[in-house]
């Protein structure tokens, strides 16, 4: 199996006002939590970092990730997620795309959402939670060159939605992959829905 996951952790958390990647939940930080859930699925990783990446770097050091700086990170997420796939091997199969501040996803959802890849290759795998699709998408190697062209205004969204007719929706039971810790009042709920 060749898929990768590209965990973006480059941003600056204005709104957190501390580094998401290092915030603790149960003793682990989210970067950590999210590259065992990655890694219990033998999914390659990478970290794409930007702002404080010495910080983040540091906390990963004994963890088995390649680790991608952007240094066009303060224009917006989507340069991170070129800067991942053009860190990517030309061979790759397929790739997820994971913010660093949605912490929760379930590692048998990552598994799911493999399992539905290798049934629909070429395809862009949703996870989908009560109607709602959330994190992260796993999508097929072949769209690494579209991603990497887009010159358009817009973001992964606009990107993928250009191709919908290769989207497969797949619902699971983890209402993790919708929760995202933007501020610190979603950190400290998300911590309480763990008690």
């Amino acid at each position: 199996m060749n898929i990768a996951v590209l965990i973006l952790a480059a941003g600056m958390s204005s709104r957190m006002g501390q580094l998401k990647a290092l915030l603790l939940i149960e003793r682990e930080t989210v970067i950590e939590r999210l590259v065992s859930v990655f890694h219990e699925n033998g999914v390659k990783v990478f970290i794409v970092t930007g702002y404080h990446s010495q910080d983040i770097v540091q906390a990963l050091k004994n963890l088995e990730v390649t680790v991608v700086e952007n240094p066009k990170y303060e224009i917006g997420m989507f340069t991170s997620v070129q800067a991942g796939v053009r860190a990517l091997q030309p061979a790759i199969e397929a790739f997820f795309v994971m913010p660093v501040d949605i912490p929760l996803v379930k590692s048998e959802t990552i598994k799911s959402l493999i399992n539905e890849h290798n049934n629909n290759p070429g395809k862009i795998i949703y996870p989908v939670f009560g109607d709602t699709r959330g994190h992260p998408p796993l999508i097929p190697g072949n769209l690494v060159p579209v991603i990497m062209q887009w010159s358009k205004d817009g973001n992964l969204r606009d990107v993928l939605n250009s191709y919908s007719n290769l989207a497969v929706e797949l619902e699971v039971n983890d209402r993790g992959i919708l929760l995202d810790i933007d501020t610190l009042d979603d950190y400290e709920s998300l911590l309480k829905s763990l008690d």
